[in-house]
C-alpha cells in the first residue's frame, strides 16, 4: 500500500514537472505583432539632454517635453514590429522586440498558456536601463496569440513602469533574411 501511494505520489509529480514545461501550440515562422505600450515614470533629463533643451525655443521646448510626457506619461503607444518564431522560441521566449536582449526563464507553459520571466533587459533605445519583466503569452489558436508584459525599467537614477498588451498574427511559415 504504501509503495503504491509512493508510485502515484511519483506519477503525479512528473506528470506536473512534464505539463508545465509543454511548449505552446503555435505555429512557426512570420508573426505580425501589435503591442500597446504604456509606461509611465517620467524619466530626468541627462546633463546634455537638458543642455539642449535650454538653448531651444519656447516652442521648441514645450513640443520636446510634451513627446517626453507623451512617451512616459502613461499615454499608451502603439509599436507594430514583425518577428520570427523558431521551435527553440516556444521552449524559452516567444514574440519579443527584435531588439530587447533579455535573459529569459520559463515560468510555466502549456499548449495555450506560457509565462516567462525576463531579467537584465536591454531595448535598443534604453540604453544604460535595465529592465525586469513577466510576459504572460495566451495562444487562442495556432495562428493567434494575445499577451501582456508587466515590470519595470530602471537605471540612470529612473525608474519607468510598464504595462504593455500586444497581439500576434501568424503570417507565413518563412521568414525573411534579417529578421530575428
Amino acid at each position: 500500500m504504501r509503495n503504491a501511494l509512493f508510485v502515484a505520489v511519483a506519477c503525479l509529480f512528473v506528470s506536473i514537472v512534464f505539463a508545465a514545461t509543454e511548449p505552446l501550440n503555435v505555429k512557426t515562422g512570420l508573426w505580425q505583432v501589435t503591442e500597446l505600450s504604456t509606461t509611465s515614470g517620467l524619466p530626468s533629463l541627462p546633463a546634455g539632454m537638458q543642455a539642449r533643451l535650454d538653448k531651444m525655443t519656447p516652442e521648441q521646448r514645450a513640443k520636446m517635453e510634451a513627446a517626453m510626457k507623451g512617451r512616459f506619461g502613461g499615454t499608451p503607444q502603439t509599436i507594430n514590429y514583425k518577428t520570427c518564431v523558431t521551435k527553440d522560441d516556444l521552449d524559452k521566449a516567444a514574440f519579443t522586440r527584435p531588439d530587447e536582449k533579455c535573459s529569459w526563464t520559463v515560468v510555466n507553459s502549456s499548449r495555450t498558456d506560457m509565462e516567462v520571466r525576463g531579467s537584465a533587459c536591454e531595448a535598443g533605445k534604453n540604453e544604460g536601463m535595465k529592465t525586469d519583466v513577466t510576459m504572460k503569452i495566451h495562444a487562442i489558436d495556432s495562428e493567434n496569440v494575445k499577451g501582456a508584459v508587466q515590470g519595470s525599467a530602471t537605471g540612470n537614477g529612473n525608474t519607468v513602469n510598464i504595462d504593455n498588451t500586444y497581439t500576434g498574427k501568424w503570417l507565413s511559415a518563412t521568414c525573411p533574411a534579417g529578421t530575428n
